[in-house]
């Protein structure tokens, strides 16, 4: 059955990039300005049911995310997209040698940054791929809604009449529910404004917020939205969407508003949507990641704190000294209603310009200032001396009571609060509380903003750990600093990514920042060399004191799904990231598996030797079982076993026996798939044990049988089998023996590890995770075993 999004994607002319796309997809979910606390405050209140039901059921784990200083979309995202730690000062900052001010949801802003980051990475992370609402490109193919965007008027452009309405008709019930959904946005909206006057604020400003809050909570979400679900159908490798709504409301009511909350119900209902259709895709085998950028502080705008706006307080310190005769140049400082609007004209394709009348800043004869949120940059037209600079820097703090003044100086930075005067990064927890969680990171990244070339020559922030934050616009949430609120986001990891992530990336900190994601991303992607990289590792990987080993009927990689998938297969078991591998059920060149050699394709994705034993051939068409290893493996012996009686529906079954040299002992490693009937097993199992096979092993000989072997623990084939080797699931102390058939709902365990006494079993797992439930029709079992000493063993 063809579904509503097919559809809408064939009236719309949207087709396929390849009929069955062999490679991983990705979808990257950005929830802009979502910090951990609010989102776990979130998913705790039912504002986020469809991501914390996918918590609950363990396919994604919650790590937290770093956003680095400064704290705002267009700097992480130069690190995600770009490998590029501080790419921007600020969200608005100057720029000396083109005697330009940046904004950096402005186009031009966005265009000239991103230049300047594709000249320092070749390789952006969105290469090849489709991207929503972001700051940058990062590379992408197609891109709508980014800062740098134009892009929306050609949409009209290159759509049917005819077929648009078509479009529209097939999805009136949501359209309906969309005109539902605006006109609650619009009630509330008033509701929200009304309040907003009786606190006393500016009219023009709460009535400007409706629309705004319109076009950026609902119809910006169900454009991106709509777009993703169009990426899917297409099969596009990899797509990042960035939802704006939570962000813009927290920064008119606050992070931790009812309004705020409120927008995320519908982000939700956008990633579940995206979720389902990704799960269903014909064309790709999709992942998704939900991260957050930063978060936000509950912040109190300055000129509410003091009663009086921030340049008329520069204005005064700098009225002494050699800096008296320049005026102070600053923008009216954009409040929330500009900077939403903006962003969201922006995203539209349509952009403000300045009024004729604002003459633009000079920077030989003023000061000049920026400061669009809780970090700003004041830019001198001459030097001062350090004492005098040290001077202005005090007064900042004293008089113009602002909470924190830094000091580019040498390799570090010279910071002034109320209580003292300080260097960075030695005095990090006097400037940013020794209870904040990235003390020692957040030191270096204010170190690197202070001394970014375009930073000012003092650098101001609203950050006190011993006060309330401040911002200098007029809102209520506010990002860009050092805070602990706005630089700690979240990041949804998927389980079958995961692993890579913990045990790769070497990560010892409970933390992510943007250039580990990115590192992430790569490597699903397999674009960071890793496949060529490992497959000539080897036994030269780092020697653990343990062995890992697996034993996985992958159903020809044949998922519960239908859909034939041998690199889902291969990541299932990568998770584990086992030492060596049995397969059984391997197909090779069939036409009902789509002609793959899976063996060599899972080969090539864990970077390991391989041996394949083919048990059926029809012409070129092969299906048996395969060893995988990360050491170099010599085959013993690879042959069928004969079954007890000879008929035209006993399907062939063999074994793999190979010799492998771990850093450890030499051992010997067999994979077998047993018959179906009884008398079968039996027969084949005791030729395995025969003097052809183990039997002409000496006793001192390390042992590991693997495989499928169509028999429970209770049957006359196991009972064979433990004459010779132990069960690792029966071995293990407190360890409930798990089944492993079928993956949906397990009620057999006919999937075996078998071990001579010359082991000891560390650790036994069956994963079922959402990735292993689907890829096969069996569940893997995975064993960790450390070698007993010769003494132990006797």
């Amino acid at each position: 059955m063809v579904s509503r999004n097919a559809w809408s994607a064939r009236l719309l002319g949207v087709r396929p990039t390849a009929p069955d796309a062999g490679e991983p997809g990705l979808i990257l979910i950005q929830i802009d300005g979502l910090s951990r606390h609010q989102f776990e405050r979130a998913v705790a209140g039912g504002r986020l049911p469809f991501l914390a039901r996918m918590i609950g059921q363990s396919h994604f784990s919650t790590e937290t995310f770093y956003s680095g200083v400064p704290s705002t979309t267009p700097a992480v995202q130069g690190e995600i997209f770009y490998g590029v730690k501080a790419a921007v000062p600020s969200f608005q900052f100057f720029r000396k040698r083109m005697d330009k001010e940046f904004r950096m949801y402005e186009p031009e802003s966005a265009e000239i940054i991103e230049k300047e980051l594709l000249d320092k990475c070749p390789e952006p992370l969105l290469k090849g791929g489709h991207a929503y609402s972001n700051i940058y490109r990062g590379g992408a193919d197609m891109t709508r809604y980014c800062s740098a965007d134009l892009a929306p008027k050609l949409i009209l452009r290159r759509m049917s009449l005819v077929r648009s309405l078509v479009v529209v008709i097939m999805h009136s019930p949501r359209i309906l529910r969309i005109i539902g959904l605006a006109a609650l946005e619009v009630f509330i909206a008033l509701l929200d404004a009304i309040k907003g006057l009786y606190a006393r604020q500016d009219v023009m400003m709460e009535l400007a917020f409706v629309p705004a809050r319109i076009v950026v909570c609902l119809v910006g979400r169900e454009l991106i939205r709509f777009r993703v679900l169009m990426d899917i159908e297409r099969g596009e490798r990899i797509i990042h969407a960035n939802f704006l709504g939570y962000d813009e409301q927290s920064h008119r009511r606050g992070p931790g508003s009812e309004f705020a909350h409120w927008t995320l119900k519908g982000i939700d209902r956008a990633i579940r949507d995206i979720y389902r259709s990704a799960a269903r895709s014909g064309y790709r085998d999709y992942e998704m990641m939900v991260y957050s950028d930063h978060g936000q502080e509950k912040s109190t705008p300055y000129a509410v704190r003091h009663g009086r706006d921030l340049n008329e307080a520069l204005e005064e310190v700098f009225s002494s000294g050699s800096l008296s005769q320049y005026p102070v140049w600053m923008k009216k400082i954009p409040n929330i209603i500009g900077g939403a609007r903006g962003r969201c004209m922006s995203a539209l394709g349509f952009h403000q310009k300045a009024p004729v009348s604002e003459l633009p800043p000079n920077a030989d004869k003023q000061i000049i200032v920026t400061a669009m949120g809780p970090v700003g940059h004041i830019y001198f037209p001459i030097s001062p001396t350090g004492e005098e600079l040290e001077n202005y820097a005090r007064s900042l703090v004293s008089q113009a009571k602002i909470p924190l003044v830094l000091l580019p100086k040498d390799e570090g930075a010279i910071a002034f609060n109320s209580r003292g005067r300080w260097t960075l990064p030695k005095d990090r927890a006097e400037i940013l509380g020794d209870g904040h969680p990235f003390l020692d990171e957040t030191a270096e990244d204010l170190v690197r903003l202070c001394l970014h070339p375009d930073a000012g020559d003092m650098v101001v922030s609203g950050w006190d750990p011993k006060a309330s934050p401040l911002t200098f616009p007029m809102e209520n949430g506010a990002h860009g600093g050092p805070g602990s609120e706005e630089t700690r986001g979240f990041l949804l990891v998927p389980d079958r990514i995961r692993h890579w992530h913990l045990t790769h990336l070497g990560q010892t900190r409970s933390r992510v920042r943007g250039e580990d994601l990115r590192k992430i991303v790569m490597h699903y992607l397999r674009r960071d060399g890793e496949r060529e990289e490992r497959a000539h590792r080897g036994s030269n990987s780092e020697p653990r004191a343990t062995i890992r080993v697996m034993s996985y009927n992958i159903h020809s990689c044949i998922g519960m799904d239908g859909k034939v998938r041998p690199e889902r297969v291969a990541r299932v078991i990568n998770r584990f990231d086992p030492d060596i591998v049995a397969v059984q059920e391997v197909d090779c060149n069939r036409m009902r598996s789509g002609g793959h050699d899976q063996s060599q394709v899972i080969a090539d994705h864990l970077g390991m030797h391989h041996v394949f034993l083919s048990m059926l051939e029809r012409q070129a068409e092969r299906y048996g079982i395969a060893i995988f290893s990360k050491y170099p493996i010599d085959v013993i012996k690879a042959a069928s076993l004969k079954p007890a009686v000879r008929g035209r529906f006993r399907e062939a079954r063999g074994a793999i026996w190979v010799k492998l040299s771990t850093p450890e002992c030499d051992l010997h490693f067999i994979n077998t798939h047993l018959g179906l009937a009884e008398e079968d097993r039996l027969r084949q199992i005791q030729e395995l044990l025969g003097p052809d096979w183990l039997g002409s092993l000496p006793e001192d000989a390390r042992v590991v049988v693997c495989g499928d072997l169509n028999a429970g623990p209770g049957s006359k084939t196991i009972a064979q089998l433990r004459s010779r080797l132990r069960d690792v699931q029966q071995e293990l102390p407190d360890h409930m023996p798990q089944k492993t058939f079928t993956s949906v709902k397990p009620f057999r365990r006919i999937d075996h590890v078998f071990v001579s006494s010359h082991f000891r079993v560390e650790a036994v797992s069956v994963p079922r995770t959402a990735t292993s439930t689907i890829a096969s029709d069996h569940l893997p079992v995975c064993a960790e075993l450390s070698f007993e000493s010769a003494n132990e063993s006797d």
